[in-house]
């Protein structure tokens, strides 16, 4: 898995949390990615970040390129911790969706 950050108006504190807290994520995620594409570069993550000064908001997305789909999720919330949780739940949701029907397949 090939990770891509990219991060926007975070101060420092702010971009290491991020960074340890994505890392501790995308650890949880390739338990269930490795089971299905072992490849070292099968698998390529976008993750974006911006926060938003006029409302103290930041969005968080995910892109997640698979050898056969394109899984996108992305979330708004006031904290760093709980926009990653919840774009990580959605696409956790999406995941195993796709690995069932490529089962079937």
């Amino acid at each position: 898995m090939r990770v891509q950050k990219r991060i926007k108006n975070l101060t420092e504190p702010e971009k290491e949390q991020f960074e340890a807290y994505l890392d501790k994520k995308l650890a949880t995620l390739s338990t269930l990615l490795d089971a299905h594409h072992p490849g070292e570069d099968e698998v390529v993550v976008n993750a974006n970040i911006q926060k938003h000064d006029k409302h103290t908001a930041f969005e968080f997305d995910y892109v997640f390129e698979l050898p056969k789909a394109r899984l996108t999720s992305s979330e708004v919330k006031h904290s760093i911790t709980e926009s990653l949780d919840f774009a990580t739940d959605k696409l956790e949701q999406q995941l195993v969706k796709h690995f069932k029907k490529m089962v079937r397949e």
